[in-house]
C-alpha cells in the first residue's frame, strides 16, 4: 500500500508533481476507475491507475460532460445549489453556466446534497423541448445510493407526496404521485447500494421515500439518518432525445462513493 501522489509519480515519471497534483485536483485520476483527489489517499498495491481524458472544468468543480450549441450536460458536485434561492443566487450551477455562456436556462434540479448528471438549455427551443419530456417522463434518470439496512430485491415505491411548512417532504393522501423503481445491487454489513429509476421527478422523492420504507440514505440527516458527511446519493445516467436535432443522447457519471 502506497500513497496515491506517490504511486501516480510512478506511473507517470515524466510529469512533474506540480502537474500530477493539478490532475488529482481536477479529478483526472482514476482509481480503479473512480475519481480520487486525494493526493495521500492510501492505495491497494493492485488498484488499476489511470488518467481521464482532460475535461472541461468551470466555477465550482462542474464538470462539462457535453455541451453544443442547444444545450449543455454536467457532472454537478454535492453541495452545491443547482438554481438560485432567495438565500444563495451566485454559487450555483446555473449560476456557474449563465457566466460561462451567453444564455442558460434550467430545465430540472438535484437537491443541494445530491451530485451527478444534469442537464441545462442553452436555447429557448432546447428549454422548451426539453421541458415537455421531463414533464412527459419521457427522459430517463437513473440515480445509486447507499441506504441502511438490508434491502434486497427489486420492486416499484408509489405514493404521494407533499411538502410541509418545513421543506420536509413525506407521503400524504393530498400530495402528488410519485413513483420510483429500485433494484439492489449488493449489500455490505448493515448497508445496501441501490440503484433508482425515476418514473416521476418530485422533490427530494428518493430521499423521502426511501425514508418512508424503513431505508434511509447514508448521510441523509433531513431524512432519517444519523450519519456525519455526504449524502450517499448520486445521479449516475440521464438519457434523453435532443430537442433540436431528434438525436438520442445518453451520459453517465460514476459516484464519488464505493457502491
Amino acid at each position: 500500500m502506497t500513497a496515491l501522489l506517490d504511486r501516480i509519480s510512478l506511473e507517470f515519471p515524466d510529469s512533474s508533481r506540480s502537474t500530477l497534483r493539478k490532475w488529482l485536483k481536477g479529478g483526472r485520476i482514476l482509481v480503479d476507475g473512480k475519481k480520487v483527489k486525494e493526493p495521500h489517499a492510501i492505495i491497494e498495491e493492485g488498484a488499476q491507475i489511470s488518467l481521464k481524458e482532460k475535461q472541461k472544468f468551470l466555477e465550482l468543480d462542474v464538470e462539462v460532460l457535453y455541451e453544443d450549441r442547444d444545450l449543455v450536460v454536467v457532472n454537478k458536485p454535492e453541495g452545491v445549489l443547482s438554481v438560485a434561492t432567495a438565500f444563495q443566487t451566485e454559487d450555483t450551477v446555473h449560476g456557474v453556466l449563465k457566466r460561462a455562456y451567453p444564455r442558460a436556462f434550467p430545465v430540472h434540479r438535484l437537491d443541494r446534497e445530491t451530485s451527478g448528471v444534469m442537464v441545462m438549455a442553452l436555447t429557448e427551443e432546447a428549454r422548451e423541448g426539453l421541458k415537455e419530456q421531463f414533464h412527459s417522463h419521457s427522459i430517463e434518470r437513473k440515480y445509486v445510493a447507499i441506504v441502511r439496512g438490508k434491502l434486497e430485491g427489486s420492486g416499484t415505491w408509489q405514493c404521494r407526496l407533499l411538502e410541509d411548512q418545513n421543506y420536509f417532504v413525506r407521503p400524504h393522501p393530498k400530495g402528488a404521485i410519485a413513483i420510483t423503481h429500485y433494484r439492489v445491487l449488493n449489500t455490505r454489513g448493515k448497508t445496501s447500494a441501490v440503484e433508482y429509476t425515476l418514473e416521476t421527478g418530485k422533490k427530494n422523492q428518493i430521499r423521502a421515500q426511501s425514508l418512508a420504507a424503513g431505508y434511509p440514505i447514508l448521510g441523509d440527516q433531513k431524512y432519517g439518518d444519523t450519519a456525519s458527511g455526504r449524502l450517499h446519493l448520486h445521479a449516475t445516467h440521464l438519457a434523453f432525445t435532443h430537442p433540436v436535432t431528434g438525436k438520442k443522447m445518453s451520459f453517465q457519471a460514476p459516484p464519488m462513493f464505493e457502491v
